[in-house]
């Protein structure tokens, strides 16, 4: 082999690999996009959100998506959406604490080194947030907080 035929076939090999990873990158990653589309789709039409701001994956006993955002009449409402049969949940926000507040009552109960998401469900019929963190001896923690009072209902830490 000359000089020119590996510098080609090195360069060949080079974008191959480049594709393959931005490829399987892309595969990884449609599933969520793909929900997340048609979360927002959802939320457009049930829930006439007009500006989404908000998208979680909730995965406790069942899996909910959800969708925060202001609708037409400047009003914050979530949909949450069950995975598996599209039955949507409305719900206002009202007085219910933002989502900033939880994980900051979860930071100051828990002290986590990070909080690693907060998600909306349904736990027990109820909305509920879900906020992961990590503790500082790098264990995993999982907070439930009900979705209108801000109290815990169930912890799950240091797994």
């Amino acid at each position: 082999m000359n000089r020119n035929t590996k510098i080609l076939l090195a360069i060949s090999l080079v974008t191959l690999a480049v594709v393959s990873l931005i490829t399987y990158i892309n595969l990884s990653f449609a599933p969520y996009s793909s929900a997340k589309s048609q979360s927002y789709d959802i939320a457009e039409t049930s829930a006439k959100i007009t500006k989404p701001d908000y998208f979680g994956n909730y995965s406790r006993d069942k899996q909910y998506y959800s969708v925060g955002g202001l609708t037409n009449k400047k009003q914050y409402r979530y949909v949450i959406i069950n995975a598996k049969t599209g039955q949507t949940t409305l719900v206002d926000k009202g007085d219910a604490p933002v989502r900033q507040t939880v994980i900051n009552g979860v930071a100051q109960r828990y002290n986590p080194s990070k909080i690693m998401h907060i998600n909306l469900g349904l736990y027990q019929k109820k909305p509920t947030w879900e906020v992961a963190f990590k503790n500082k001896n790098g264990s995993i923690g999982y907070n439930l907080v009900d979705f209108k009072s801000g109290k815990s209902v169930q912890l799950i830490n240091n797994i």
